[in-house]
């Protein structure tokens, strides 16, 4: 009888203490409550009308498990359908990544890294190099041999 309404201690939240159940909460309405089931197996009461009279005087939200009937199905329904999709799409997901076509670049050989270094200057022109030479020395002079000291012994 003990162990008994323990284990319905267990399964009855306490109305003070969010997520307590009887059983662990010290409050005083929680020592009632635990009085009030020990009253109950005493008298013959079975567990689902010892949950009911709680559920009468404080609602459903008293019991530490949803109803597995009406909307507090939905708490038992939700999660696993979600894992099961989020799993669904995670496999889904990697599928897809692992059979796309590997592109010429995806390999760290030379051979692409040549390959992306002759795009990258094809794509820069020439204008990498005009840039070099219009650059200042640390001085603030431009460097020797620039484009516009040219010109001038040109002219």
């Amino acid at each position: 009888m003990e162990r008994r309404a323990h284990d319905l201690n267990k399964t009855i939240m306490c109305p003070l203490c969010p997520g307590e159940s009887i059983d662990q909460s010290q409050n005083p309405l929680s020592v009632q409550m635990r009085a009030a089931v020990a009253e109950k197996i005493e008298a013959g009461w079975s567990d689902n009308q010892i949950r009911e009279f709680f559920v009468e005087r404080y609602g459903p939200s008293v019991l530490m498990e949803p109803p597995s009937e009406g909307f507090g199905l939905a708490a038992w329904i939700v999660p696993p359908v979600a894992f099961a999709l989020a799993l669904a799409g995670l496999l889904a997901a990697l599928r897809w990544m692992s059979s796309r076509a590997p592109d010429d670049d995806a390999g760290g050989g030379a051979a692409s890294q040549a390959r992306r270094l002759a795009r990258l200057r094809d794509a820069l022109g020439d204008s990498e190099t005009d840039a070099d030479s219009e650059r200042p020395n640390a001085d603030g002079r431009r460097a020797a041999g620039a484009k516009s000291d040219a010109r001038e012994d040109a002219g």
